[in-house]
């Protein structure tokens, strides 16, 4: 009998602790605009901090096929700020490609950006913050 009791009080706390882990987070859409169908897939990245978004490490990553205009992916995460980028690779080499003065060849996409002139790369500008009431992100891919 203590083993049972014993045991469903763990299962109570490991609950417990699974679910206020699960109510820290947030789940968003992100929304990609302006893709062109059909030219290489677009790769979204998600970045937590100053570091992640110097080096080019990005906490979160994913590919998203180019069949629409419009492409979107579901996405939990802790509150907190967050850059979200995206490019789409039209020469389907899996990276981002730069030009003269390190000026992106692909579309480009970044959060608060409009397309005009150039981002920022500095993470506290280009940062927005995602919490309960965050529903979707939409950013758009522009060429430079």
């Amino acid at each position: 009998m203590k083993k049972t009791i014993i045991l469903i009080i763990l299962f109570c706390i490991f609950s417990a602790y699974c679910f206020s882990q699960a109510a820290d987070n947030v789940t968003i859409t992100v929304e990609i605009t302006n893709v062109a169908i059909n030219n290489g897939k677009v790769y979204l990245a998600i970045f937590a901090d100053a570091e992640s978004f110097r080096k080019e490490e990005p906490q979160w990553a994913f590919e998203l096929e180019a069949d629409r205009t419009v492409v979107s992916q579901e996405v939990s995460l802790p509150a907190g700020q967050y850059v979200v980028s995206g490019f789409q690779d039209t020469n389907k080499n899996q990276k981002l490609d730069y030009g003269l003065f390190g000026i992106p060849k692909e579309l480009v996409a970044i959060s608060n950006y409009d397309g005009k002139g150039f981002p920022s790369k500095n993470f506290d500008k280009q940062k927005i913050p995602i919490n309960g009431t965050t529903g979707k992100v939409i950013i758009g891919l522009y060429k430079f």
